[in-house]
């Protein structure tokens, strides 16, 4: 990879630092710009000084790093550092690329950047990194006779039905004539998971997973394949 990222760190751990910075000076590919101790102080700096990527502490005085996030209205990728493994579906909500849970080697440091370039895109060059935004957040689906729009954001879960798929929205659910292979090509693979061989998920939708279901946001309990368990497992690990 040609380009070089620049980061930042944002933790009000010392120690957190002196690990990141060891890391991080060991691959060419990224460029520490800043670090911070407070995520206020942080958002002031990107303000003016944008970034590609922030390893980001969760717990922090003042706000949260999840907090930030959502305060942020285009976050740059974002790698999730902390000490605590219940944040992991949240985290779904945001343009999280990993999430390490304290401490961390260098070998998971270095899968965490594997996923990050994995997932970065340019902002400049001949496109429209806007209009690209819109092109891969939203599923086109037809439904009695007519195509649909759907939102990723407003899926919870597909459900295959015989030659269809029910969609299910917080709202509303609809039926259309695609498989679940077809329509599991058409998803954000990074927002959406098969766990049975009938059934979809939005990942930041899952509650809790327990034995072999999961439960959905709004108590919805649904199976998980012997096949898919473990790939679900280490998507929250």
């Amino acid at each position: 990879m040609n380009k070089t990222l620049k980061c930042m760190i944002i933790d009000d751990e010392e120690g957190a630092h002196l690990v990141l910075r060891h890391y991080i000076k060991q691959l060419k590919q990224l460029d520490l710009q800043h670090s911070f101790y407070n995520p206020i102080e942080a958002m002031e700096y990107m303000y003016e000084n944008p970034v590609d990527l922030i390893f980001l502490d969760i717990n922090m005085p003042g706000i949260s790093g999840l907090e930030m996030l959502k305060a942020l209205k285009n976050p740059p990728l974002v790698v999730l550092t902390t000490a605590y493994k219940e944040y992991a579906l949240e985290s779904y909500e945001y343009r999280v690329v990993d999430y390490l849970v304290k401490p961390f080697d260098l070998a998971r440091f270095m899968a965490a950047i594997d996923n990050v370039f994995s997932r970065y895109t340019p902002i400049n060059e001949t496109t429209d990194s806007n209009q690209e935004e819109k092109e891969t957040s939203y599923l086109l689906l037809r439904v009695d006779g007519d195509t649909l729009k759907l939102y990723f954001d407003e899926i919870t879960h597909l459900q295959s039905w015989g030659n269809y798929v029910k969609v299910f929205t917080k709202e509303k659910q609809y039926l259309s004539p695609i498989t679940t292979t077809e329509i599991e090509k058409k998803l954000d693979r990074k927002r959406f998971m098969r766990i049975h061989k009938s059934h979809i998920v939005a990942l930041n939708q899952i509650k809790k997973i327990s034995g072999g279901q999961v439960e959905l946001e709004r108590g919805l309990i649904l199976p998980i394949g012997s096949t898919y368990k473990r790939e679900l497992l280490e998507r929250f690990e």
